[in-house]
This record gives C-alpha cells, structure tokens and sequence, in this order.
C-alpha cells in the first residue's frame, strides 16, 4: 500500500514536475529496500508476480545497455560496426543478470539452497564471460557522454592507485585464488546462514562473486593475442585447477547426510522438496552445471588458440621468402 498512497502524496501536493520525478525514484527506492528482506513467497500467487526492481541493480543494468547502444550508434557513424553475435553475447550477459538478480529467482532463492546456487552461477560465471566475449569495451567507452568519458573514466584509468589494484587483481594467481575463495568461504554454513538474512552481507556475497568471476573469465578467455597475460597452455591448466575445489565443494554438499544449512524453509514442501533434497541439488547445481563451464571455458581457449595459430599463418603467408 506504501506506494499508492505516497504516489497520491505526489500527484496532489508536489506539482513542479522535477522534484515530482525525485519523489517518484525516493518512493520507488524505499519500496524496494523494504522489499529486499528475505522475502516471504505466497505459494498460491504465480511467481511471474515475484519480479524485483531494487534501483541499486537495475539501474546500473539499464544504464550500462544504453551506453553499449549509444556506443554501437557512434562505430556505424565511423565505418567500424560491432559484429552482431558480440551484440547477442553482450545482451545475453546482461538478461542473465537481470534473471539473477531480478526475476522471482531472486527472491526463491532465499528459501531454496539450489535456486541460489543457480543464482550464483549465473552471476558469477555466465553472466561475467558472456560479456567478456562480446568484447564491450570499444562500445561501452564510446558511448559515454563527452563529460563522463573526459572529467571522469580518463582520470580513474590514470590513477596509480587504481592501476596498482587493477594488476594485482589480474594476477594469474591472484584472480584464481580470490574466484576458488568466493566460492569455498560463502559456502561455509554458519556464514552462508548469515548472509540469507543479513541483506548487507548477502550484497557483499553477490558483488565478490561478479567481480571475481569478470577478473577470472578475463584471465581465461582474453581474445588478445599479443597484450594477453597468460599462455593458452597455462589458462587451461589453470581453468582445470580451478575444477578441483568446485568438484569437492559440490561433492561434500551433494553426499552430506546432514542438514548443513538452517536458512532455508523450501516453502514448506512447495514443489514437493524436502530440505534434504533441496541441499542435495545445490550440491549438484554446483558439482555439475557449475563445474561444467570449465568445459565451456576449455572450448573457448582452444578456439582462441585456433583463431591465434591460423592468423599466425597467414602472417608468415604474407612474408616474402628469401631468393
């Protein structure tokens, strides 16, 4: 009811049209911080009803695709288009973040153990490499406003201290260490509790999670061939390695006979699931599903190394040989 009566507030007593719309986005933002409490799920309304709109993501979401659009405007207007499958790839990334973090899957995962675990893999992994191989930044830089790109992106990129934390980040073992880290420390089942109910924490889960798994999918799937930090050879190796803690994680989860994590209700039995089954099949999202985008990862180097040794034929093609 709280958006009803404040949008009446709004209409009969704020009149200039300007501080109506503030008012409308302050509404609109009290709305959804309230609603981001570990929500309680009315199993005899459809789920189509459970759409989030928390300002915080969608609007960041929603900014950056016009921006990559804007971006798209300007390379026609200068004879350099963006081939159509990077724009497919780009906006797949970005629906699987909105389908993540806005769609009823959000709020079901409060109460499913293997609804969030698909939640994380979408955000953590899918999300972050579609859109590291659409190959954005061209687009994305480019659409910015002149003052925002100028008075803003220019001095952030030239900050030492950013450009500092910017290469410790991508570090091979760095990057490694923190997406293994992100997944194994918020499994832990007294903080994964934690973080169900304390929407800060749970923020904070979710934010670790996209940022090391952009560092990470970077690290495997740079498609540079002569500014890229790492070897095909050692992002496999490195890819496979990664595996390891994911299969055992999965594993411990999947075979456990215990109840390891209390935060979940599975709506009483909805869908006819039990709790032990519900941890059974986060166990399994992330043993399986999870685990085989190191397969997916595997083919994407092997095509990069592919698309590298046949341009380095071409140049040696090119090379006049010797009388």
């Amino acid at each position: 009811m709280l958006p009803y009566y404040f949008d009446a507030l709004v209409l009969n007593f704020v009149k200039h049209p300007a501080f109506n719309f503030i008012l409308r986005l302050i509404a609109l933002f009290c709305v959804s911080l309230d609603c981001l409490a570990h929500m309680r799920i009315d199993t005899g309304v459809s789920l189509w009803y459970y759409w989030e709109y928390t300002p915080e993501i969608t609007l960041p979401l929603l900014f950056t695709t016009v921006i990559y659009f804007r971006g798209l405007a300007k390379r026609r207007e200068h004879q350099r288009p963006v081939a159509t499958w990077q724009k497919i790839l780009f906006l797949m990334g970005i629906l699987s973040f909105v389908v993540g973090l806005q769609s009823p899957l959000e709020p079901l995962s409060d109460h499913f153990l293997f609804m969030h675990q698909i939640e994380h893999m979408l955000i953590r992994s899918v999300a972050p490499l579609l859109i590291i191989l659409s190959m954005p930044l061209a687009p994305l830089i480019q659409g910015l406003p002149y003052p925002l790109r100028h008075y803003v992106l220019t001095p952030l990129l030239r900050n030492w201290l950013l450009q500092k934390l910017y290469l410790f980040l991508v570090h091979p073992w760095i990057a490694s260490l923190v997406f293994i880290a992100t997944l194994v420390i918020w499994q832990l089942p007294e903080l994964h509790d934690r973080a169900v109910f304390d929407r800060g924490l749970h923020d904070s889960m979710h934010f670790s999670m996209i940022l090391s798994g952009f560092f990470f999918w970077w690290l495997i799937c740079d498609p540079r061939v002569k500014s890229a930090r790492l070897s095909f050879g050692m992002r496999l190796l490195i890819l496979w390695g990664v595996t390891v803690p994911n299969t055992i994680v999965g594993a411990m989860i999947t075979l456990s006979h215990q109840q390891l994590y209390q935060a979940y209700d599975v709506l009483y039995g909805f869908w006819n699931i039990d709790k032990m089954l519900d941890q059974q099949l986060g166990g399994i999202i992330i043993w399986g599903p999870d685990g085989m985008m190191t397969f997916v990862g595997t083919g994407i180097v092997f095509l990069l190394w592919q698309r590298q040794e046949k341009l380095h034929k071409q140049q040696q093609s090119q090379i006049p040989s010797a009388p």
